[in-house]
């Protein structure tokens, strides 16, 4: 698989799902994911890549967590910021059916 990095200023700024700009004085919700044990994105750590789902046509936004931190700890191997709950339900039904294929994600926790 090929990702493409995304600029920090960019993924912190942007919606997962449909990528419309999020406010400082916005709500942002968050998920996490625990990637499969065959899916190794160690270069890409402490970054935001945009990803090609199977499943879904359109890219998705996605940071990779770094070795150390609390989402790390947590059990997170990826971590997902969208903008309202309307985005994260779909997101999540995208990442449910990643899951069934077996490609990607092992497991989704939604916060």
């Amino acid at each position: 698989m090929e990702f493409n990095i995304i600029p920090d200023e960019e993924a912190m700024s942007k919606c997962a799902w449909c990528h419309n700009h999020i406010s400082d004085d916005m709500e942002v919700f968050g998920a996490g994911a625990k990637l499969k044990p065959d899916v190794d994105l160690s270069e890409y750590e402490s970054h935001c890549i945009q990803i090609g789902l199977v499943s879904e046509e359109k890219p998705i936004y996605m940071m990779v967590t770094a070795q150390g931190s609390e989402a790390k700890k947590d059990g997170k191997d990826c971590m997902f910021l969208f903008c309202s709950e309307e985005c994260g339900r779909k997101l999540k039904n995208v990442l449910e059916k990643e899951i069934s294929l077996g490609k990607m994600f092992g497991t989704v926790k939604f916060e």
